[in-house]
C-alpha cells in the first residue's frame, strides 16, 4: 500500500506542474473574451459586413451629373457679326426607377448575408479557441501522467531489484522496467511537442506571438453537459444556423439580380440643360431629354438575363444542398458528442477506478511473489493508457460539441459563450 500511496501523491503533484510555472494562468473565459475581441480574422469579417451595409445607400443613388463648357472658335463672318456664343451644360443620366430599388434590395441581401457570415465566423473562432484550450489542457495532463508513469516504473524497478537481491526474481524483470521507462520518456517527448503545437495555435487565435508561454490553471476543467432538448435544436437547424441564413440571403440576392436583369431592357433617361452666357438674348436656354434604346439587346441584355437566371438557379440548388449537409452534419456531431459523453462517464465511474485497483493489487501480488512481472507491467500500462484515453476522449468530445454549436448557430451546452463581446 505504501507504493500505491507514493504513486498517488506523485501523480497529483505532477499534474499540477504546468500551473506552477511563472506567470498568470490563462482562464478559459478570459481567453474567449480576448479571442473574440482581438482575433484579426473575426475583425475582418465584421469589417466586411460593415462595408456591405455602407454600400446600400450608393445603390439607390444615380451616377454623378456631368457639367460641360462650350466655346465657339474659327467662326465665319456672320457668326462674328453676331458675336461668339459660349455656353455651359449640365446633364444627368437616370436609370429606369425600378432598377434603383432592385439594386438596393440586392445589396441589402448581400449585407444581411455578410452579417450571418460574421456571426458564424464568431462561432467558428469560439469553437477553435475552446477546442484548442481543452487540447492544451489535455496535453498538460497527459504530460503529467507520463511523468507519474515514470515514477511508477521507478517504484516497480525497485520492487524488481528487491526481489532479485533475494533470488525470487530474475534480472530480466529489472531490465524490462528500464525499457518501459525509456518508452515512456519517448512518449513524453511527443506529448511536449503536441503541447507546443497547441500553445502556438492558441496564441494565433489570441493574436499573440506564437512563442508566448501559456499556462493553464491547476484546477481541473469541467466536463460540459449537453442542454436538455438538444434533439429538437438539431431538428430546427434550418431556423438557427447562420450558414443557412446566409445562404437564404444569397438566394434572395440572386433572385433580385435576376429580376433586375429583365428590367435592363427598360430605357434609361438622359436629361440635359444648356445655358449660353455671351452674345445671346437674356433668358435663352436649351433643354433636352434622351432615352436609351436597347438596340444591342440580343448581345447585352439577353446575355445578362441568361447569366442572372443561371446564377439564381445555382444559388437555389446550393442552398438546398447546404441545408441537407448542415442537417446531416449536425446529427452526426450530436451522435459523436453523445457517445463521447457516455465514454467519459464510463472512464470516470468504471475504467479508471478498476485500472487503479488492478495496479495496486498487481503490485502487492508481485511483491509477494504471487504474480509475474509481465502481469504487473500490463496493469501499469492499462492504468496510464486508460487515464490518457480519458483526456483523448475529452478533447474529441469538446471538438464535436463546438462544431455542433457552430453548425446549429447556437449554444447547446454549458460551455462559455463569450456573450460579453460583440454579437
Amino acid at each position: 500500500m505504501k507504493g500505491a500511496a507514493v504513486i498517488f501523491f506523485t501523480l497529483i503533484a505532477v499534474l499540477a506542474l504546468p500551473a506552477s510555472r511563472a506567470g498568470e494562468p490563462l482562464i478559459l473565459e478570459k481567453a474567449l473574451q480576448e479571442a473574440l475581441s482581438a482575433n484579426p480574422e473575426l475583425a475582418a469579417s465584421y469589417a466586411r459586413a460593415s462595408a456591405e451595409h455602407s454600400a446600400i445607400r450608393a445603390q439607390y443613388s444615380p451616377d454623378n451629373p456631368r457639367i460641360g463648357f462650350m466655346r465657339e472658335k474659327d467662326m465665319d463672318l456672320m457668326q462674328q457679326e453676331m458675336g461668339p456664343m459660349n455656353s455651359w451644360t449640365i446633364s444627368q443620366e437616370f436609370r429606369f426607377p425600378v432598377n434603383y430599388f432592385l439594386m438596393g434590395s440586392a445589396q441589402k441581401s448581400r449585407a444581411e448575408a455578410s452579417d450571418q457570415a460574421a456571426l458564424e465566423k464568431r462561432f467558428e473562432i469560439r469553437g477553435k479557441l475552446i477546442s484548442t484550450y481543452y487540447s492544451l489542457y489535455a496535453a498538460d495532463r497527459i504530460m503529467g501522467l507520463f511523468e507519474a508513469q515514470k515514477e511508477t516504473l521507478r517504484q516497480i524497478a525497485r520492487i524488481a531489484e528487491s526481489r532479485y537481491s533475494t533470488g525470487t526474481a530474475s534480472q530480466q524483470d529489472q531490465m524490462k522496467a528500464h525499457v518501459e521507462q525509456v518508452k515512456v520518456a519517448n512518449e513524453l517527448l511527443i506529448a511536449r511537442q503536441e503541447r507546443e503545437s497547441m500553445s502556438a495555435m492558441l496564441n494565433a487565435l489570441l493574436n499573440r506571438e506564437p512563442s508566448d508561454e501559456i499556462q493553464l490553471p491547476a484546477t481541473a476543467l469541467p466536463v460540459p453537459a449537453l442542454a436538455p432538448g438538444i434533439g429538437d435544436a438539431v431538428s430546427a437547424v434550418f431556423k438557427t444556423s447562420q450558414r443557412i441564413r446566409a445562404s437564404e440571403f444569397n438566394v434572395r440576392e440572386a433572385t433580385t439580380n435576376q429580376t433586375l436583369s429583365r428590367w435592363n431592357y427598360a430605357p434609361d433617361v438622359m436629361l440635359s440643360y444648356q445655358k449660353p452666357f455671351t452674345s445671346s438674348p437674356s433668358g435663352a436656354y436649351a433643354f433636352s431629354i434622351e432615352l436609351g434604346i436597347p438596340l444591342w439587346f440580343f448581345m447585352k441584355q439577353t446575355s445578362e438575363a441568361a447569366a442572372a437566371s443561371a446564377r439564381a438557379l445555382e444559388a437555389e440548388k446550393s442552398h438546398e444542398m447546404l441545408v441537407r449537409d448542415t442537417s446531416a452534419e449536425a446529427k452526426s456531431l450530436l451522435a459523436k458528442a453523445k457517445s463521447n459523453a457516455s465514454l467519459i462517464k464510463i472512464y470516470e465511474t468504471s475504467l479508471i477506478p478498476l485500472a487503479t485497483n488492478t495496479l495496486n493489487s498487481s503490485q502487492a501480488a508481485y511483491r509477494a511473489g504471487k504474480s509475474s512481472f509481465i502481469e504487473l507491467l500490463d496493469s501499469e500500462r492499462a492504468l496510464y493508457e486508460t487515464r490518457i484515453g480519458y483526456y483523448r476522449t475529452l478533447t474529441q468530445y469538446i471538438d464535436a460539441l463546438v462544431r455542433l454549436e457552430q453548425a446549429l448557430g447556437r449554444s447547446v451546452s454549458t460551455l462559455p459563450t463569450g456573450n460579453g463581446d460583440r454579437q
